[in-house]
């Protein structure tokens, strides 16, 4: 069983961040290596990431387990959470930005695939089982799946349902990869890590990369992710006021880049389409 990498960058998500810990480590594919990244929190994300190995170490809860014939519930202690899974935190004392934030996790998996989760969102218990299943049964390099997107207290806003995949809809004609994904690790070291000049569309400026580079994607149409919404007037991360701006103008130069690419490119572009791999499945 090839070993995974979930790279977990976080900021200021103390709120949030164990929960998205939770939904990791309880994941349904065991092998397993998180990486989580603190790149400069100045709320309790610290102090949180400080005991986490203990608690993770040490935290039993005592369920029920049988009835005996004398007609007394027996309850027996166990280990909260799972066991064999590898756990790695950097820490950071300065605000060193999103996008380096990424690269110091993602520069420091050694998964066969890898992938990252944003310390405020819900990994769904099968995702890396899912998306492994269908990386080694399509023989794609990239695999990516729809999302909920949801709020504070977990209620469902919308489902977002991504486009299967080709070069034209995922990259030229706007980014609609989300943020649900596996890949294989090779990819960041044949095309590089994220570019630090990118600080909001960081995601779509590096996949566009690996599309240019002959990556073969795949869609696969099930919902493995919760992507969180904190509402209007708590707009937080890529989407606050100053850096939605940023994040909408680098997207625009992206897909401006794929468009050209794709005018110059398009009769080589690998036909690699769901429909011609479904039957893998």
């Amino acid at each position: 069983m090839k070993k995974v990498s979930i790279v977990i960058p976080t900021f200021n998500q103390a709120q949030y961040l164990p929960a998205c810990v939770d939904h990791c480590l309880f994941q349904t594919y065991p092998n397993l290596e998180i990486i989580i990244v603190d790149g400069g929190s100045t709320d309790g994300t610290k102090r949180y990431l400080a005991g986490l190995k203990y608690e993770i170490a040490t935290r039993t809860c005592n369920p029920v387990v049988e009835l005996d014939d004398n007609g007394d519930i027996i309850r027996k202690e166990i280990l909260a959470y799972p066991r064999g899974r590898e756990l790695r935190i950097i820490t950071f004392d300065e605000d060193i930005g999103p996008t380096r934030t990424y690269n110091e996790g993602l520069s420091r998996a050694t998964g066969y695939y890898c992938t990252y989760v944003v310390g405020d969102d819900i990994p769904h218990p099968h995702m890396i089982e899912d998306l492994v299943s269908t990386l080694e049964s399509t023989g794609a390099d990239f695999v990516y799946s729809d999302m909920n997107l949801v709020d504070d207290q977990g209620r469902i806003i919308r489902q977002m349902k991504m486009p299967d995949y080709s070069f034209e809809a995922c990259f030229a004609r706007w980014y609609h990869l989300g943020v649900s994904h596996l890949y294989k690790t090779e990819w960041h070291h044949r095309v590089g890590l994220m570019d630090e000049r990118c600080q909001s569309a960081n995601d779509y400026d590096h996949y566009l990369r690996f599309a240019m580079a002959g990556c073969k994607f795949y869609h696969l149409p099930k919902i493995l992710y919760s992507v969180r919404y904190h509402g209007d007037d708590r707009k937080t991360g890529q989407h606050t006021k100053d850096r939605y701006a940023n994040l909408i103008e680098e997207s625009k130069a992206c897909a401006r880049k794929a468009k050209a690419w794709l005018a110059r490119n398009r009769d080589n572009v690998t036909p690699w389409t769901n429909s011609l791999n479904r039957r893998n499945l």
